[in-house]
């Protein structure tokens, strides 16, 4: 009985002694600067140039692969890429690379802009927590950190965290996608394009061989956090593209929320008359404030005024916009803000349905807006009749108007709008879609649970989804500003 009680605890220990007397790296607990000296003794390279202690890799398929495996590990690197390019780093993975039987995890590095080249960013951890927001360019060098320490991962580009993840004990995985979990192996850098050149400018590693404590999950693990794993597995864009820094919900706060969970983020202001951001000064500011952010940058058009507040050149400053069609006059004149009952006047249900679908349609076609929010909303004194009032033909009127003016369709979290037969007929349409909270304080983010409803049971996929577009590209720039208020 002895015996079998000391041989499990001797052969974790003689493991232990093995890997440590059998690891052949850098030293342990060290950053070393890994340069054109020591580069073949702990790195094995593949169509790699070196000059000046710079490591270009122009080919697809060039990589550098450490002839030491590594469980736990910090690795910096200073980067630059030209437009095309795009690469990897691989850890917990194998010496030889196979794109069919991979395992381990990758860290993307791409900067292209949006709508271009891959939807996903430099410091995705790639199909794990996916990231879209664009936090550097080609042909500018940038800080890529990566740390791996047990069980936590966490990755962070020019000094911003962009993507963390706790693994839990036993992992789940898709079935293709088994091999992602972490384990002490290789790690490799690899570029994966046929475009571009993506060049190293400074490289350290610090290995650690020691045991290193496991992080317990702060996400509550449950059959919804199931769904939101399963479709970062599947490269879903999981983005809240309507998220407010409001009722004390510090940046921070926003972005520990979206990392936990698998999401990313677009933090929007609130611009318009009686708003805080109210003219071009005010605008640029709030930009510059945010711009090093790792969340999508989103302007709010409040009320119809706004179009003669702002200029197209500051508003362009934005990755997209957005707004809804809740403050209009009606056809008296009255000013109306129909989430405020006090502000609302309905005087006859079918005629102030036809004033607002017209209202929705006047919106979309003049206002260069790229996504419709709050979509579909009703005041107090109509919501409960939804689905009466909200007829097949006016339902056709929302769509076609959103259709012709490439708007996309928010598919809300808060007020769980619009409803499953109104986004199917937008879906049929070939509405493009967003998901959006539209949080009034720090503590109702929650998980966007009527979103993930939506995309089972609609069946959305990712050609689904609204991307933001090249600046170049941007409707603000293209359509211009209505020569008139349009509600």
């Amino acid at each position: 009985m002895l015996i079998k009680k000391i041989l499990p605890a001797f052969i974790v220990l003689a493991l232990a002694v093995y890997f440590i007397a059998s690891y052949r790296g850098p030293e342990s607990g060290v950053s070393t600067n890994i340069d054109r000296n020591n580069l073949e003794k702990y790195w094995k390279t593949k169509e790699v140039s070196v000059a000046e202690n710079q490591f270009l890799l122009g080919k697809k398929d060039a990589s550098i692969t450490s002839r030491f495996r590594i469980r736990s590990f910090g690795l910096t690197l200073k980067v630059k890429t030209t437009p095309g390019a795009i690469g990897t780093i691989n850890f917990a993975t194998s010496k030889s690379y196979d794109a069919s039987n991979f395992r381990g995890y990758s860290v993307l590095i791409n900067n292209s802009d949006y709508s271009t080249g891959l939807p996903q960013k430099t410091g995705s951890l790639s199909k794990i927590r996916n990231n879209f927001i664009r936090m550097a360019e080609d042909n500018e060098w940038f800080d890529l950190n990566i740390s791996v320490l047990e069980n936590h991962i966490s990755v962070s580009v020019n000094g911003k965290l962009i993507s963390e993840y706790v693994e839990p004990p036993n992992a789940k995985r898709l079935e293709n996608y088994t091999g992602i979990v972490l384990s002490r192996s290789f790690i490799s850098l690899r570029k994966i394009s046929e475009q571009g050149e993506i060049i190293i400018g400074e490289m350290k590693i610090k290995p650690f061989t020691e045991d290193i404590a496991r992080v317990t999950p702060t996400v509550k693990i449950d059959s919804l956090q199931d769904v939101i794993d399963s479709l970062n597995q599947r490269e879903f864009p999981l983005i809240d593209f309507h998220v407010h820094l409001k009722g004390g919900l510090t940046m921070d706060q926003a972005q520990m929320h979206a990392k936990e969970n698998g999401f990313c983020y677009g933090v929007a202001a609130n611009c318009g008359l009686k708003f805080p951001v109210t003219n071009d000064s005010t605008l640029n500011s709030y930009l510059q404030s945010i711009q090093k952010e790792p969340v999508f940058k989103a302007m709010q058009c409040e009320g119809r005024e706004w179009v003669t507040l702002f200029s197209p050149a500051a508003v362009a400053g934005f990755d997209y916009i957005f707004t809804d069609a809740m403050t209009w006059s009606d056809h008296k004149g009255r000013r109306m803000r129909l989430w405020m009952p006090d502000e609302t006047f309905v005087d006859n249900d079918q005629q102030f349905m036809d004033m607002l679908v017209g209202k929705i349609e006047a919106v979309m076609e003049g206002e260069p807006v790229d996504i419709y929010v709050n979509p579909t909303f009703l005041p107090a004194q109509l919501a409960s009749r939804y689905d009466e009032l909200w007829t097949n033909e006016r339902m056709a009127r929302v769509v076609s108007v959103l259709q012709r003016n490439q708007v996309a369709l928010e598919i809300n979290a808060r007020y769980k709008i619009p409803s499953i037969a109104f986004i199917r007929k937008a879906k049929e349409a070939g509405v493009k879609f967003t998901f959006g909270t539209n949080n009034t304080k720090n503590d109702d983010l929650n998980r966007m649970e009527y979103c993930l409803k939506v995309i089972r049971e609609v069946h959305l996929t990712q050609e689904d989804i609204f991307m933001p577009k090249t600046k170049a590209e941007r409707k603000i720039l293209k359509k211009g500003l209505p020569a008139a208020i349009t509600g």
